[in-house]
């Protein structure tokens, strides 16, 4: 898939981008190939990969002809880790259902369980737990450092807060209960420390391309990527109240440590997460709300340039490539920032001539 000098050049960029040296920004580039209608959609695969009953080897030969499916231009490559976002509140006993049209999983309220009933536990022999393990060192035989690894998404504490306890129970229980909420949220973080460490350690012990993650970084020190999408629908006192310390255990545990920064009401609480220690930031505007370029949203950049962060943003088509020259004239750099582009063969040519202005190698 990519040569061993490709392989190598991926490596260096990374990590002088990593360390704020690298003088261009990082650019991925992964096209879908022409003709590629056979190939296995994010639904099947994803139904592979929470069938126990298929061998976690038979799921990584199946992922093969999907990495064939694409190009990787620029800084992009192949990576796997086990979707999908909140995977750790169903290996604490969530219930959940795949819906393979959307390539997707939903993980249900625990109807039935108060609040103080439910005390989450990670128990190591757990299956899902080890399907993540089995995943990992399948793909790393079948692939070695072809591909990047990342561990599974195991989603931010509070996010699973309120997924056990759904959206109405978990906002009342702010006010009804507090102290059950931060036991409860310390009780998943204790799962989420012991799964990260495991899993981390489980990618290092074989020679892979590096790691990465749903973030698809290349890092060759473990990297992962904290979120509280819950954050949206609560204020400042209560941000500091129930997420900031847990997001800062985050970062003293993660080497590199990104926060996904999801949607026009995670931006009011963007100076706490800014203070909590994060390497970098990556930007979601929101289904629905202005473009990235959009000037609403300037501030954020300038917010996250002056703290000395990196930042990282998604190009999801051709057309949203004027991001890219947006955000580099508003900040007057290049260093610290990457975009994650995808698209289609046939639109090439037009990410080429992006690749090309910034002297990315191809």
């Amino acid at each position: 898939m990519l040569t061993k000098e490709k392989k190598q050049q991926l490596i260096n960029d990374f990590e002088d981008w990593w360390d704020h040296k690298l003088e261009r920004p990082i650019i991925q580039v992964t096209l879908k190939k022409k003709n590629t209608e056979n190939v296995a959609s994010r639904g099947q695969l994803l139904k592979m990969v929470y069938d126990n009953t298929c061998p976690a080897s038979e799921v990584a030969k199946s992922y093969r002809a999907v990495y064939e499916s694409n190009l990787y231009l620029g800084d992009a490559f192949p990576n796997f880790y086990m979707r999908s976002t909140g995977i750790l509140g169903a290996m604490l006993g969530q219930s959940y259902h795949i819906d393979e049209e959307r390539g997707t999983i939903w993980f249900e309220e625990m109807k039935g369980k108060e609040l103080q009933d439910i005390r989450p536990c990670l128990d190591e022999n757990n299956w899902l737990y080890q399907r993540g393990m089995d995943l990992i060192k399948a793909f790393q035989e079948e692939f070695k450092d072809d591909i990047a690894f990342g561990i599974p998404n195991l989603g931010g504490m509070m996010d699973i807060v309120e997924s056990m306890r759904g959206a109405n129970n978990s906002l009342l229980d702010l006010y009804d209960d507090p102290d059950e909420v931060t036991r409860l949220n310390d009780e998943i973080y204790n799962a989420y420390e012991f799964a990260y460490k495991n899993y981390i350690e489980q990618i290092s012990k074989q020679k892979g391309l590096g790691y990465s993650g749903w973030i698809s970084l290349l890092s060759q020190k473990p990297y992962f990527i904290s979120q509280c999408d819950f954050c949206c629908m609560i204020g400042p006192a209560q941000f500091d109240e129930f997420v900031t310390d847990t997001l800062k255990k985050e970062v003293d545990l993660i080497e590199r440590s990104f926060y996904h920064l999801d949607g026009p009401g995670a931006v009011r609480h963007l100076d706490r997460i800014i203070e909590c220690g994060f390497a970098g930031i990556q930007w979601i505007n929101g289904a629905g709300s202005k473009p990235i370029d959009d000037k609403q949203w300037s501030e954020i950049y300038h917010k996250v340039h002056d703290a000395g962060l990196l930042l990282q943003i998604n190009c999801y088509n051709k057309d949203e490539l004027r991001f890219i020259d947006h955000i580099v004239n508003l900040l007057q750099r290049t260093k610290g920032l990457a975009f994650i582009c995808e698209g289609n063969e046939e639109d090439r040519e037009e990410f080429e001539k992006v690749l090309n202005k910034y002297r990315v190698p191809r």
